[in-house]
């Protein structure tokens, strides 16, 4: 069978009780499970994927109580790595906004926000929450837009697309000239990664660092950056919860910038991160 990423024969395998396709040459997998691929997992995000009372906690409490200061941390180190490749103002737009802790962000910096989330929980409280922007109740292939974006921006979202490619194709049309487009995955080339994505019954694609170079290849885009961030150590984040605590985060910070996160050459990865500019 044809690899949909790079071309060459990719093979079907076992993996934890799923049909797995994979390439040997780029290093991806897909899981082929109908319940995966179906319109029934579309459905799945559209039916109170998120808990209105859970969500609401979060947001309301700027994502420091206990649930939500994973998704602040996650956010912070995200928005840490792309900042300087963002303008300084412009439009952004996020597809999967999932709690809003991204978008929320945006729109508090001023940034024209627009973001696109199939549950219509979230959808509805984000709207009540935003100063500038808007959330939109919907799919981005079931979209047009009027006009297009500076920035648009997708967090662990495409993992979940069973026709990325695509995707990411309509996402170019919708970039300005000398727009950018902001990735992140999970890091499938480190086994244990590969085994808590496949064990998602969201996720659909498993990538690799050299998968997405050639999706960024066969969307004729320039790569500004493609890096793998390995989970800093467990006693390194209990040290920095206890400095945030206190008011002393700098101090971690110019060690780890991307806390909780930190660049990685070796095969640990947790994420990849892809900035692709038209």
């Amino acid at each position: 069978m044809e690899c949909e990423i790079c071309g060459n024969t990719s093979n079907i395998s076992n993996f934890l009780n799923y049909p797995i396709l994979n390439c040997n040459f780029c290093k991806y997998n897909k899981t082929l499970d109908d319940e995966k691929t179906s319109k029934d997992l579309k459905e799945k995000y559209k039916s109170d994927f998120w808990s209105q009372e859970n969500l609401e906690d979060m947001i309301l409490t700027n994502f420091s109580n206990k649930q939500g200061q994973d998704y602040k941390l996650a956010q912070e180190s995200m928005f840490e790595y792309s900042k300087k490749f963002i303008p300084s103002k412009g439009s952004i737009l996020e597809i999967g906004v999932g709690t809003g802790v991204h978008l929320l962000n945006f729109d508090k910096l001023g940034y024209q926000v627009t973001g696109i989330e199939p549950d219509l929980i979230s959808t509805e409280f984000l709207n009540k929450t935003l100063k500038n922007g808007k959330c939109i109740n919907g799919y981005i292939e079931d979209l047009d837009f009027e006009h297009k974006f500076d920035v648009i921006f997708l967090y662990h979202v495409v993992e979940h697309l069973e026709h990325p490619l695509s995707i990411l194709k309509k996402c170019k049309d919708l970039l300005k000239n000398d727009g950018i487009i902001i990735i992140a995955v999970p890091d499938c080339e480190n086994p244990a990664t590969l085994e808590q994505s496949i064990s998602n019954p969201f996720h659909i694609w498993h990538f690799s660092k050299k998968s997405f170079e050639i999706l960024g290849e066969k969307l004729k885009m320039h790569s500004l950056s493609l890096e793998s961030f390995a989970r800093i150590s467990t006693s390194s984040r209990r040290i920095n919860k206890i400095l945030r605590k206190i008011n002393l985060s700098l101090i971690t910070y110019k060690n780890n910038p991307y806390f909780p996160l930190t660049p990685t050459d070796n095969n640990d990865g947790y994420e990849i991160r892809l900035v692709l500019k038209k």
